[in-house]
């Protein structure tokens, strides 16, 4: 045998061992997966996907180019219908057609499936495949439903259970829609309730493009303590005439009042009475305003009175001041002309009893750049006492002359009131500069008898017409700009008329 021989044995060899590979290959394939057989089909169908809505009709063609000898349909590996045993009735609305195409009339949500047409030709069989999705609207269902109650500090869950094909997307809403965006798409939140602002409807709505979108509202009521609040404090009276305590109360669930005197509770007696009314009344809380009315004012009325509101979770209360000490004085302008070295101050009180005398506080300070912004909480104050004129009020206008002050300088003052009660608060601080004035403004802030100063951004900005520094430097660099006493001030004046007597007389 030559090597030609040989060699095409052994090709032949070859051969026959991969026919019987591949042979055994198939064989093993067409008994696991069925439809693998698909490879040598020849199908005129096309396995598609059919979306549909409820009430449709669907034909689903398993078209062969060969005679078939018998077709079977499943859904979802649920027989359905199989020509080869008529005794097999078709479920309603199924219906098998000659050319073994399958008919779904008026298709239901449950219809929706993966379906399998079975077809055994002369020569094999083969499969195809096909699926319905019935499409209709979302559907939602809300926990909790309808309202709910919570108290601050609790967290509240919501779950938004949506249905739907296609998978319908959810957002969320709130009445404070500070947040809702990055819940978007979550069945289920989680809020913490900070406030009573939480208060209010939470929407959840759900849309898939088939419909309408649809939406569940839940109303939240938040319970919290109390908010009590007084309009104003102190309240100024005169022993003899009436008096009136005001509170405001803002509450959910609505709290129960309770008022105290010096610490103690109220005392029973046919002087005082109390009246209840609503302010307003919003749709989660309520707002109160609670009066206490006090007839013929005696002296142990004075004192401290606090106004407590309680209801489940807590309690809370404002104090408030009955007084007889005089209001807050207040600077008005001075029809007379100031000089370099004085200033005319003109100031008015309100006070029911006579005023005994007022002290008087003022200081020179830095006069660069002076703005409300601007504090000298460390400079020294110096102090006058100005006896009264016993006026019998109960508004009172008094005047005074600042004397011996130094040109060009910027200087504070404030004044506080004496009666038979004790000092008024002090008044709002008048900044001036010699030759002009200036006052600032409140802004809800008010001098002290230590003269205290807030934060500088509770002012509002503005810009004093003042002397620069660099002038001031020049001219009164070697001046003390300090006046420690009211010995200084007249000392300095003094001083300051010798000298232009001095000049008179050298001049002329």
């Amino acid at each position: 045998m030559n090597l030609m021989t040989v060699s095409r044995i052994s090709r032949s060899a070859k051969h026959a061992s991969l026919n019987w590979i591949i042979a055994r290959l198939m064989m093993v394939t067409t008994i696991l997966r069925p439809e693998f057989a698909l490879c040598g089909q020849q199908f005129r169908s096309v396995p598609t996907t059919v979306k549909t809505y409820e009430n449709e009709t669907v034909l689903l063609p398993c078209y062969h180019n060969s005679p078939y000898r018998y077709v079977r349909w499943t859904r979802d590996d649920m027989l359905l219908v199989d020509s080869r045993n008529p005794a097999l009735t078709p479920p309603p609305r199924f219906h098998l057609w000659k050319n073994g195409s399958l008919e779904v009339d008026q298709v239901q949500m449950d219809d929706t499936g993966d379906y399998r047409c079975e077809i055994m030709t002369e020569a094999e069989k083969a499969i195809q495949r096909h699926a319905i999705e019935v499409q209709y609207p979302p559907n939602i269902l809300m926990h909790p439903s309808d309202r709910v109650e919570v108290k601050v500090g609790q967290i509240l869950e919501i779950v938004c259970d949506a249905t739907g094909v296609p998978q319908p997307y959810i957002s969320w809403s709130f009445k404070n829609d500070n947040a809702s965006a990055t819940f978007d798409n979550n069945r289920k939140i989680n809020l913490l309730v900070e406030s009573k602002d939480f208060a209010g409807p939470i929407e959840c709505t759900a849309t898939n493009g088939v419909g309408e979108p649809v939406s569940e509202t839940l109303d939240v009521f938040v319970d919290f303590m109390p908010e009590v609040s007084v309009r104003t404090t102190p309240i100024h009276t005169k022993i003899g005439q009436n008096a009136h305590l005001e509170c405001i109360v803002t509450s959910a669930p609505t709290a129960s009042i309770h008022w105290f005197h010096n610490g103690l509770p109220l005392p029973s007696d046919r002087r005082f009475t109390k009246q209840d009314g609503i302010v307003r009344k919003p749709e989660y809380h309520t707002v109160y305003r609670h009066v206490l009315f006090i007839r013929n004012v005696r002296d142990a009325d004075l004192g401290n009175y606090e106004c407590k509101a309680e209801n489940k979770i807590g309690i809370k209360g404002a104090h408030l001041e009955l007084t007889g000490r005089p209001m807050q004085a207040s600077f008005k302008p001075s029809t007379e002309m100031s000089s370099p070295t004085t200033h005319n101050l003109i100031w008015q009180v309100e006070s029911f009893s006579p005023i005994i005398e007022y002290k008087l506080k003022f200081r020179k300070i830095p006069s660069g750049n002076i703005t409300p912004s601007k504090r000298y909480p460390n400079l020294p104050w110096s102090e006058l006492i100005i006896p009264s004129d016993f006026s019998d009020g109960p508004l009172h206008s008094t005047g005074y002359t600042l004397q011996g002050l130094q040109g060009t300088s910027v200087y504070e003052v404030v004044v506080l009131a004496r009666n038979r009660y004790g000092w008024s608060d002090a008044s709002n601080i008048l900044r001036f500069a010699t030759g002009g004035e200036v006052e600032l403004q409140d802004s809800g802030y008010q001098t002290t008898e230590t003269i205290e100063y807030p934060s500088e951004s509770e002012y509002p900005s503005i810009t004093d017409n003042v002397i620069p520094d660099e002038v001031y430097d020049e001219f009164y660099g070697n001046i003390n700009s300090g006046i420690d006493s009211v010995q200084n001030v007249e000392m300095l004046s003094v001083l300051a008329c010798l000298f232009n007597g001095f000049l008179y007389f050298v001049l002329n």
